[in-house]
């Protein structure tokens, strides 16, 4: 059996799917940011339906409503900054949409076409990189603001016992 002595070079193919394969955690990322939202403005308009203002005067509901509403502020804050993720770099990237935009179609055109494929695997590689940066920072808001979902379950739990109890009925009960 011959051992491979020779080292060969990742080829522009292989960075491609490289790229592809980190692009496609962005939607799965993004259905879950979707689900959340839906979750989230559900649990929002349930219990609004079933408080008054008056409701708030007592300690039981008062407080479950607060804590209640920071945590679906630091949910809303984490999956908006999931859905819309800081973009900056990528500079004078022949890969990359917005530095794409900022050029004419004849200058992208004739730039583009004047790349070597050396060039364009060089750019293709660093997409990996800032897509991998960008969806690890897509994670990190996702995860906060799931843990902040479970986290508003108990709050919202004894929002909703606690309105019950002032009004003596359900809710949603006539």
């Amino acid at each position: 059996m011959a051992a491979v002595t020779d080292k060969q070079e990742i080829g522009l193919e292989v960075a491609e799917r490289q790229l592809d394969r980190i692009m496609g955690f962005f939607p799965r990322i993004d259905s879950k940011v979707s689900a959340l939202f839906a979750i989230v403005s559900g649990q929002v308009a349930f219990a609004a339906v079933n408080l008054t203002i008056d409701d708030l005067k007592t300690w039981w509901v008062g407080a479950p409503a607060f804590v209640f509403l920071a945590s679906v502020a630091w949910t809303i804050i984490n999956l908006y900054l999931c859905a819309f993720p800081h973009l900056k770099g990528g500079h004078a990237s022949f890969v990359y949409f917005k530095e794409i935009a900022k050029l004419t179609e004849a200058d992208y055109l004739q730039k583009y076409g004047a790349l070597d494929e050396a060039a364009l695997k060089r750019d293709v590689m660093g997409q990996i990189w800032r897509n991998s940066e960008i969806v690890a920072l897509k994670y990190d808001y996702l995860k906060q603001a799931t843990l902040a979902v479970m986290f508003s379950i108990l709050p919202w739990f004894l929002l909703l016992l606690g309105t019950s109890y002032v009004h003596w009925k359900l809710p949603l009960s006539p």
